[in-house]
This record gives structure tokens, C-alpha cells and sequence, in this order.
């Protein structure tokens, strides 16, 4: 779609960002055998919501910051301004945390303090740095989605009311999946601080911390990470980001052949003594190398499109750090077919050909580089 707003952009990522829910993955001890089936129906509805919001940001209430509006400087006044754009989106999950964490679920209705629900919409919590205005806007929409609330008029509540209800009549269980993913999500953001101090952070635990940041009805939140492998893990992620099954199966397949070596530690990047030796985006595999010239015998017999990577220069001669054209720290030399090329540390040899069958090749390249020992 064009969009007018940021807000319309961010709101549509968080939509695409939802994922499948998987049928069969370990859930947590104590969730109903039947909540992957009913989170899958609220996510679906979610999504819904979240593609709605991206055509009528107005009806949600959302902070209108035109889209032609350029961010520059991340501390300029139009930083700031659609910083708040994109973050008004989550005044949906604000509010329903909020309704979630202020009542308890009674014959498939979730009861709700009226007096714990004004105080939280008026905290900074969740995912919101500020309190949440205009929540009356949030509920009006899902009334339109199918909720039903009670003594709600699509105004502020009266203050005399002691309690309400929530209830969403076309599949009555949704209200207790809500409730136990709002749970789950909270318990897990009161866990951050002792998974920040773990001294072995694994994959999987950087990754809870990284989506407690973000709720967008993520399945993960529900999941018993010490029955899931992390090839599985792997994946998932990925499949957050709209990553195809070649995409996924390529690093999947890289993480494995990372495992015959005992000395290399994987967190999301790989190490080695506690040095980076590949770093891992979305779109790209980057190999730490700067002894090229040692092994270029070995690269030489390499498929084509690993030497291609040795045949171009990358270094933009910038001033980082005070860098000249005569030197910069930051700047390799390697030769190939005798002919001198120079790059950059920081962007050097970053592979974006998913091809599975180079996966071995590029093991071999960090072998002879940092004389890993299978």
C-alpha cells in the first residue's frame, strides 16, 4: 500500500512480522493442551487488526507523522516525531496488556478492575514509554473486530463503574488465550534483567529479550526453550523476518557445520576466543578474514562465486577515525592473479548467495583463517 504515515508502514511490518503458529511445539508447563490452535486463531485476528490500523491510522488514534517526512539525525525533531509515529502503534498491545493484567478470566469473560485498569493506562509499562491516551479508541476498534465490552459506549468509562467485561462471542476461548499470552509476555519481561546477567547467553534467551520489546503476538513467548533445538529456533527467527526456505536452510545448514568445531560459540554471531568471526543478519553472512594472502592457493580452487569476493575492492577511503588514503586501520590488502585489492574490516566479505553447497567452503575459509580444529 502508499502510505501517508509512518505509523501506516509500522503498522503493516508488525502485521507481515506475525508469524504461523507451529502446531506442535513444546509449550510451556501448565498451558492448556489446545492454546497453539486458539493463539493461532488470535494471531490471525491480530494481523487483521494490525492491517487495519495501517489503512485508518485515525480511527486508532495513532500519532500522524507524514511519510515524506525524512528522519536525518536520530536526535533531530523529525527523528523524534516519527520515532512517536511508529511507536503510537503500539497502543494496541498496550491497551490489551493492560486489560489483561488488570482482571482474571471468569466463565470464558475476562473481569476487570476498572480502578487497576486506569491506573495502569496511566503508567508507563509494557511497551509503552508513555501512558496510553485515548484508550477508549483501542477498544472502540475491537468492538468492530468482534469484541464485546460491557458498559462501553465508545467514550472514556464512567468513574463510578467498579468492573467490566471483555468477551469475544464467535470463540469464546480467545479471551483465555489472551490472558495467558499477556502472562507470559509479562513474565518474561520481569525475567530481562536475570537473562541479561546469565554470563552464557544462548541464542534463544538474546532473542526472548529482544521480543519482550516487541509484542506482536509472537508464539515464542509461550515456548519450553529447554525441549526446542536450535536449529528450530533458528528458523523461526528467520521466519519472522519473511526470510524464504532457501534462506533458512542455509543457515540452518551453516549452524551445523559449525558444531564440529568444539571452539567456536554461537549466539546469534559466531566466536571464536571470544573473538567475532561471522556476524549474522537477515540478508547476510559476514566473514571476519584479513590473512587472505596465506591461503589464497586454497581460494584459488574455490567455486566462482567465493572468488568473486576476492576480485573487487570495498574500501570507500572515508575518514572514520581520522583514516587517509595512505592508511586506515580498519583497511585490508590481499592480492589474487596478481592483482592488489583493498577493502574495509567492517564490510569485507559479506556473502548474500544462499547456495547451501558453498556452506562448507565458507567453514573452510574460517578454518584456515583462525586454524580452527574440527
Amino acid at each position: 500500500m502508499e502510505y501517508q504515515y509512518h505509523c501506516q508502514h509500522e503498522a503493516e511490518q508488525v502485521a507481515n512480522s506475525i508469524m504461523p503458529v507451529p502446531a506442535d511445539y513444546p509449550l510451556l508447563d501448565g498451558l492448556p493442551y489446545d492454546f497453539r490452535t486458539n493463539f493461532a486463531q488470535l494471531c490471525a485476528l491480530m494481523k487483521n487488526m494490525y492491517l487495519d490500523m495501517a489503512k485508518q491510522p485515525e480511527a486508532y488514534g495513532l500519532v500522524l507523522t507524514d511519510y515524506s517526512l525524512q528522519r536525518g539525525n536520530s536526535q533531530s525533531k523529525e527523528a523524534g516525531l516519527i520515532r512517536k509515529s511508529r511507536n503510537s502503534v503500539n497502543r494496541l498491545p498496550d491497551t490489551l496488556f493492560r486489560l489483561a493484567q488488570s482482571g482474571e478470566v471468569h466463565n470464558k469473560q475476562l473481569v476487570i478492575s476498572l480502578r487497576l485498569f486506569k491506573e495502569a493506562i496511566k503508567k508507563a509499562e509494557g511497551n509503552s514509554v508513555s501512558p496510553v491516551t485515548k484508550y477508549e479508541l483501542i477498544l472502540s476498534r475491537l468492538v468492530d473486530f468482534g469484541f464485546v465490552i460491557s458498559n462501553f459506549t465508545d467514550k472514556p468509562f464512567d468513574k463510578t463503574l467498579e468492573s467490566f467485561t471483555v468477551e469475544y462471542p464467535d470463540s469464546p476461548e480467545l479471551i483465555n488465550t489472551l490472558k495467558i499470552f499477556c502472562d507470559c509476555w509479562h513474565k518474561t519481561r520481569q525475567n530481562q534483567n536475570e537473562l541479561k546477567n546469565r554470563s552464557n547467553l544462548v541464542y534463544k534467551e538474546k532473542q526472548v529479550l529482544h521480543y519482550y520489546n516487541h509484542m506482536i503476538f509472537d508464539f515464542r513467548f509461550t515456548v519450553d526453550q529447554n525441549k526446542i533445538p536450535m536449529q528450530h529456533w533458528i528458523t523461526y527467527e528467520l521466519q519472522s523476518h519473511g526470510c524464504s526456505e532457501e534462506t533458512i536452510a542455509f543457515h540452518v545448514a551453516f549452524y551445523e557445520c559449525s558444531l564440529q568445531y568444539a571452539s567456536v560459540k554461537y549466539d546469534g554471531n559466531y566466536f571464536f576466543k571470544s573473538k567475532r568471526i561471522v556476524q549474522v543478519t537477515k540478508d547476510r553472512i559476514s566473514l571476519k578474514l584479513s590473512n587472505m594472502d596465506s591461503y589464497m592457493y586454497e581460494i584459488d580452487a574455490m567455486p566462482e562465486t567465493i572468488k568473486s569476493y576476492f576480485t573487487k575492492n570495498y574500501c570507500n577511503y572515508c575518514d572514520f577515525q581520522g583514516a587517509t588514503s595512505e592508511y586506515c586501520k580498519y583497511r585490508l590488502k590481499w592480492t589474487y592473479n596478481n592483482e592488489t585489492h583493498d577493502g574495509c574490516a567492517f564490510i569485507c566479505f559479506s556473502f548474500q548467495d544462499y547456495d547451501i553447497t558453498l556452506v562448507p567452503h565458507f567453514w573452510r575459509l574460517l578454518e584456515l583463517e583462525y586454524k580452527l580444529v574440527a
